[in-house]
């Protein structure tokens, strides 16, 4: 996971894309990586700025275009991305941290709010929308 931190850190998107498939050899891995990994390091930040409630759930469409909610658990990728961001966070480099959490929706979203002078304290962050992921690919 560190290996697609840098790739993506360090590499527009087209080319990492491309870096990250060729380094993790599988499709659905290497969108799922680069789908969540900035969200993670988005939650990793959020937490540490403000005190937030974050969501447990994301959602992903299925075949009929429905939107589910799917829970974080459900995703081994989302944990070891937030493993990987906490360390990063802590530890540097900072960099690599923030280039990776700018992609963040949640760090989007919680910048727009606070720009707006939004007062998030105990403010409660809704379900993440995976548009690159579908519901099919995480039924038990």
């Amino acid at each position: 996971m560190e290996q697609v931190a840098r790739l993506m850190a360090t590499l527009p998107d087209v080319e990492c894309e491309s870096a990250v498939l060729e380094l993790l050899q599988d499709e659905s891995l290497a969108r799922r990586a680069i789908d969540w990994l900035p969200e993670a390091f988005g939650f990793v930040l959020v937490n540490h700025i403000e005190q937030l409630i974050l969501p447990t759930t994301f959602k992903a469409r299925d075949q009929e275009g429905c939107w589910v909610e799917i829970p974080f658990a459900a995703e081994p990728i989302f944990a070891l991305a937030l493993e990987l961001g906490t360390f990063v966070y802590h530890n540097g480099p900072r960099d690599l941290f923030r280039s990776i959490a700018e992609g963040s929706s949640v760090v989007a979203a919680v910048n727009n709010a606070l720009n707006a002078g939004a007062e998030l304290k105990g403010a409660k962050l809704s379900s993440l929308e995976m548009f690159g992921l579908r519901a099919e690919a995480y039924a038990s």
